[in-house]
């Protein structure tokens, strides 16, 4: 269960200015009608991946791009009719929890190690918000601690699988993967993100990030 703390009416943001502190159950149904609009109003592309799995689409990158259905895309399947969702109660104030809702597609499910919160994983990702702006992006593999990103982040993980090889070309330096590796894309309400705080993302802001998972490097916790 993750943990929501209110402790102000408003709060400093970088600039010196004020941000209003909102009411949680108020921001998660505004969250979630706007993920659930966004969703229904989009598609990835879901034929590629297909074409790909089924060996008719030989030279494919394995990457999630997603489009508006509109014009000659209007005949795709919206992502709503392809996600999944979990259900996460986060505490809102003492003995008060609210369940906040996160949405995932996985594209490929990849074909060795699913992550625990607990591990360290080498994804290679992209973090947006709703209106498609790109807020942060790493286009080679990094490792994380998964239990130091957002909670969106890391609940979705295990939905995925690492696998597949990564070959650094000697000359100029390029990256090529191959192999089943896991690829996907997660949904989140600002309870699961970032929630109030600022900087590239306006607070209360849904988010999105796309996933691929190479590797799992497991770490054994201590139980006493």
């Amino acid at each position: 269960m993750g943990v929501l703390t209110l402790l102000h009416s408003c709060k400093k943001d970088d600039d010196g200015g004020q941000i209003e502190v909102r009411d949680p159950v108020e921001v998660e149904a505004e969250n979630d009608q706007d993920i659930r609009d966004y969703l229904s109003s989009h598609f990835y592309n879901y034929e590629e991946f297909e074409a790909a799995a089924s060996g008719e689409l030989d030279d494919f990158d394995y990457k999630i791009v997603i489009d508006s259905i509109s014009g000659e895309n209007s005949d795709k399947t919206p992502m709503i009719d392809q996600v999944r969702d979990t259900v996460i109660p986060i505490e809102i104030g003492e003995n008060e929890t609210l369940n906040h809702t996160l949405y995932y597609l996985v594209a490929r499910q990849g074909d060795s190690i699913a992550p625990k919160v607990t591990d360290s994983a080498l994804v290679r990702y992209k973090g947006f918000r709703l209106n498609d702006v790109v807020f942060d992006r790493s286009n080679i593999p990094v490792w994380f601690n998964l239990n130091n990103v957002v909670q969106g982040f890391y609940e979705f993980m295990p939905a995925l699988r690492s696998g597949g090889e990564i070959t650094v070309d000697e000359e100029d330096g390029t990256y090529r993967y191959s192999g089943d590796y896991g690829v996907g894309v997660v949904f989140m309400p600002a309870g699961l993100g970032y929630y109030s705080s600022q900087g590239s993302i306006p607070a209360y802001s849904p988010l999105a990030f796309t996933i691929d998972l190479f590797r799992v490097r497991e770490i054994e916790v201590d139980e006493e």
